[in-house]
């Protein structure tokens, strides 16, 4: 089951919305001190990262798959534990985007291009560049930058904020912006950037190592980017947004030589979600078909991520049958593996059998209660079966523990409105609205949310009115910044 948040134009939307405020007024959320953003706290930090990346979660095309969002916070927190001065809790996205590239915000928030996994020849590999994000983030490179910028110009903090997620995402239209925000500060900003990448090499390989990676997946990972780079017509993103020295080569290969080479096998983890991102990410349709079935015929290529990769592709192509036999010989091997189930939950509510799906997934629900995984293709089965109540339910109990789920508001929004429950379908659409950062339109369906209680529901409107005013708040606060 997956869901992509609507895919707005890159300009950073918080750098666009909040540069349209006086500069004299910018100055209160968070509040950031005497000199407005001199001195960044953790704290702050924190309040200022969560407000950039619900942002960026509206603006970039970010991959909502619950698999692919344990497999990545399940590896990030795992390195972040073996994390020296470690602030504050980590969160891990996914941008769809073929590009090899990585990114970490304010805040512990950190995203990896579906590509970055993709390219990856083993899981070492794509743990390295994770390992090398959140070594920005224990180091506060980008809140250090923000406060060395401050004391060099006259800055507007959404400019450089604005300008910041742009240039780790897009480098040239990054670049650009703080050019416009800040003229000659283009250099500087390349400068941090460059004096920041061998520590976070350093460390990040320490990270890497302390929780049981190959070091050597490091250089091993800058070769082969270093060598595609001289196959295309410009620079690769994770290049140009983690600019790769020969230096940097050098020494990376160096400090990993201080450590023994380490044989890791793989995680299914690894290779299923990795199968799932070529089959639904990277290739079209067609393509990803042809590309398993080829894997599946080369020598040592039978293996049960490449079985699984085809049975994806098989159901996005539409051939259900095969699809079908396809995951139960896979399901036959390993019943309780949420990759198969979440396919065979898909085919099976293609082909209209909801009382088996249902079946399904309540023996995995009461195995797992609460697990996303299962609960949001539970709640979206139930949906499609007419369980409407059933569905509300799940997704109420699931969003106590996981409150950011864009998939959740989206199917409980759903829900709502099959109900005929529309004051509730409204307000559902304003969490998932507040989750993409777009206050506005979360304080206008809250109105509308009002707009069609009954009389009698005086509580309710109680709670909605001081829900927009919490709302209206926060959105004052930001605009003051």
């Amino acid at each position: 089951m997956t869901f992509y948040a609507v895919q707005k134009p890159l300009v950073c939307l918080l750098a666009l919305w909040l540069a349209t405020v006086p500069t004299a007024a910018q100055a209160s959320l968070p509040d950031l001190g005497g000199n407005a953003f001199s001195t960044i706290t953790p704290d702050k930090e924190k309040q200022l990262g969560d407000v950039m990346m619900r942002q960026t979660r509206g603006s970039l095309p970010m991959v909502y798959d619950p698999l692919l969002d344990e497999y990545i916070n399940s590896l990030g927190n795992r390195l972040v534990a073996r994390a020296n001065d470690v602030k504050f809790p980590f969160k891990f996205y996914w941008v769809q985007d073929k590009n090899i590239n990585a990114f970490a915000t304010l805040g512990g928030n950190i995203a990896s291009h579906t590509g970055t996994l993709a390219v990856a020849d083993n899981e070492s590999e794509f743990a390295s560049v994770m390992a090398h994000e959140i070594a920005h983030v224990t180091q506060r490179h980008i809140a250090r930058f923000v406060e060395a910028q401050s004391q060099k110009a006259p800055l507007t903090l959404a400019g450089i904020l604005g300008a910041i997620v742009l240039a780790t995402v897009n480098p040239d239209a990054g670049m650009a912006a703080m050019m416009a925000t800040q003229g000659a500060a283009q250099q500087s900003a390349i400068n941090f950037t460059r004096s920041n990448e061998q520590e976070a090499d350093r460390i990040g390989m320490q990270i890497l190592a302390d929780a049981g990676f190959d070091p050597h997946a490091v250089p091993d990972f800058f070769r082969k980017l270093t060598e595609q780079s001289r196959f295309i017509n410009q620079q690769l993103a994770f290049l140009q947004t983690h600019p790769l020295s020969q230096s940097r080569v050098s020494d990376t290969r160096l400090r990993a030589e201080q450590f023994q080479r380490r044989f890791i096998p793989d995680s299914q983890d690894f290779t299923l979600s990795r199968a799932r991102v070529l089959a639904r990410y990277h290739y079209s349709k067609q393509d990803a078909e042809t590309v398993f079935r080829k894997m599946l015929s080369e020598p040592g290529g039978n293996t049960k991520a490449n079985q699984y990769g085809l049975a994806i592709a098989l159901l996005d192509n539409n051939k259900l049958d095969a699809a079908r036999k396809q995951i139960e010989t896979l399901l036959a091997q390993d019943e309780h593996n949420l990759y198969y189930v979440d396919v065979y939950t898909d085919i099976l509510l293609a082909q209209k059998e909801y009382q088996l799906c249902l079946d399904m997934l309540e023996q995995q629900y009461m195995l797992r209660p609460n697990n996303q995984v299962v609960t949001l293709n539970y709640a979206n089965a139930a949906l499609k079966s007419g369980a409407n109540r059933l569905a509300i339910h799940l997704l109420k109990s699931l969003l106590f523990y996981k409150h950011d789920s864009i998939l959740a508001y989206d199917l409980l929004s759903d829900a709502y409105k099959a109900t005929g429950d529309i004051a509730r379908f409204y307000e559902a659409r304003a969490d998932l609205s507040y989750q993409l950062a777009n206050y506005p339109l979360a304080i206008d369906d809250l109105n509308e949310a009002l707009n069609y209680l009954k009389p009698e529901e005086k509580l309710e409107n109680r709670r909605l009115e001081a829900k927009k005013r919490q709302l209206q708040a926060e959105f004052d606060r930001l605009r003051r910044m």
